[in-house]
């Protein structure tokens, strides 16, 4: 057996289709990786160009009082003076981030009492002092002015909300409500208060994106917590945000940068996984049948083995180009990630919040890896053996391919039906059983389906191929051939 899968892989390897495959993904592992490395992942506040400027000051020049809303115009106005606050300060500083926020903001209202028919001059005042402060604070570079403000802000909204809750016969639907709002605000306070305790600066750093990150997700988490209106797909999304850059801030280790080679290693599956397909369905696909379209099948029936064995020799051939596929594709991708990318960032640990006890996994890298690999083994063994069947079946290398790339496309389809119309029957079907990595890390089918039932439909889907391609193989005709 192993001389026959010796010269089983010796064949493989003497085809130029198989090295043409291997270079392209050489290429395409280096291709991934300068996009990586030019990926910025931070986000900034958007800027405004000298068109958008003339485009202000045209507004301005031409408004019209009798035509032209006057919040427009303010806005304007506010906005041309926050353009020239900012002009010295780059558009990733927190310095810019309050002259077009929080200053815009003061300043459209301030311009808008200004250009009323009876402006409040006590509150034009206090706008005034606001802005005032707000100048002071930025040319002092003090930023923990801004948290204060928005720390008593928030505590003040807090002290509404209890009592509002306290008041007699309220609603449920308004308890709910206030429940909300309240948590939204406490988490947003205890943020504001970690920014204080440890020195953190708005800006567009690690720990601000962490911080941004967790705020964003808060009203998602909210409406599930107390409406209990939105998906739990969604809250379960938004929950994973939140734990996973909560330990972020904890530890200070920076888990979200995506321009690492632990990142692509993370994202190895999504990266890759086409190629490694197309590896194994054009191996599986043509092992057989290309031994009748040369018409080499007949010398190989004449050596002693049985025609089981012989074909058992193929399979188990192409079964071991999988881990191979897999492993060049690692190595190559360790070689050139960690030339392009860096090896540092393989020291950082895999942070995966855990469903099952609502809290954060800490693995190794390649622990990680080695989990998303033994949990896509069950498609990638399903889909070579497919392959390796039709090229039985068919005796033709091109429709075996073709035939289970669109199962493969197909999928997509029947899990789609599977999902939207609940459609039982398909709960048996292979597709939507054989990916086994929506179980990790507490994790559920989308298709309420357990691991064993998962189990036992794949198992079921594979011995049923190989039975066919024995039975089909062991007693096909090849006189004529």
């Amino acid at each position: 057996m192993i001389n026959l899968i010796k010269n089983e892989i010796y064949k493989i390897f003497h085809k130029l289709s198989t090295y043409i495959v291997l270079i392209i993904a050489l290429l395409f592992v280096i291709l991934t990786n300068v996009i990586y490395r030019e990926f910025d992942d931070f986000g900034t506040v958007e800027t405004l160009s000298e068109i958008d400027i003339n485009e202000v000051n045209n507004y301005i020049n031409n408004y019209n009082p009798k035509t032209d809303s006057i919040e427009d115009y303010a806005y304007n106005l506010a906005l041309l003076d926050s353009y020239n606050l900012s002009k010295n300060y780059s558009s990733d500083s927190w310095e810019y981030n309050v002259f077009m926020t929080k200053y815009l903001d003061l300043n459209t209202e301030y311009y808008i009492l200004m250009h009323s028919d009876n402006p409040d001059e006590e509150k034009i005042a206090n706008l005034n002092k606001s802005m005032l402060a707000i100048l002071q604070a930025v040319y002092q570079s003090d930023w923990q002015y801004f948290v204060s403000l928005e720390q008593s802000e928030l505590e003040m909204l807090i002290a509404s909300y209890d009592e509002a809750l306290e008041i007699a016969n309220l609603s449920t639907d308004d308890k709910l409500n206030y429940n909300k709002q309240k948590y939204i605000a406490e988490e947003e306070l205890e943020l504001l208060n970690y920014r204080l305790e440890e020195n953190v600066p708005y800006g567009n750093d690690y720990l601000n994106t962490a911080i941004n990150n967790i705020e964003n997700n808060l009203y998602t988490m909210a409406d599930y917590m107390y409406d209990l209106d939105s998906p739990r797909e969604t809250y379960a999304a938004a929950l994973k945000t939140y734990h996973e850059n909560k330990y972020i801030l904890e530890e200070k280790i920076d888990t979200n940068d995506s321009s690492t080679l632990r990142s692509v290693i993370m994202n190895f599956y999504n990266e890759y996984a086409f190629l490694i397909i197309v590896f194994i369905i054009m191996i599986a696909g043509s092992i057989v049948s290309d031994e009748f379209s040369r018409g080499t099948i007949k010398s190989l029936l004449t050596i002693p083995h049985s025609r089981s064995k012989i074909l058992l020799a193929k399979y188990l051939t192409v079964i071991l180009l999988i881990p191979f596929i897999i492993l060049f594709l690692l190595v190559c991708e360790l070689l050139i990630g960690g030339l392009l990318l860096g090896f540092d960032s393989l020291s950082i640990p895999a942070v995966v919040y855990n469903i099952a006890h609502n809290g954060v996994d800490i693995l190794n890298v390649f622990s990680y890896f080695g989990l998303y690999t033994l949990a896509n083994l069950p498609e990638l063994l399903l889909l070579t053996t497919l392959a390796f069947t039709c090229s039985i079946i068919l005796n033709n290398t091109a429709f075996a391919v073709a035939i289970t790339f669109c199962g493969m496309i197909a999928s997509q389809i029947i899990n789609g039906l599977a999902i939207s119309y609940d459609i039982k029957v398909l709960d048996y079907f292979v597709t939507t059983n054989w990916d086994f990595t929506v179980f990790l890390f507490g994790g559920t089918s989308p298709f309420g389906l357990t691991i064993a039932h998962g189990v036992m439909v794949c198992l079921t889907y594979l011995i049923l191929m190989l039975l066919i391609g024995f039975a089909i193989f062991t007693n096909k005709d090849i006189k004529n051939i």
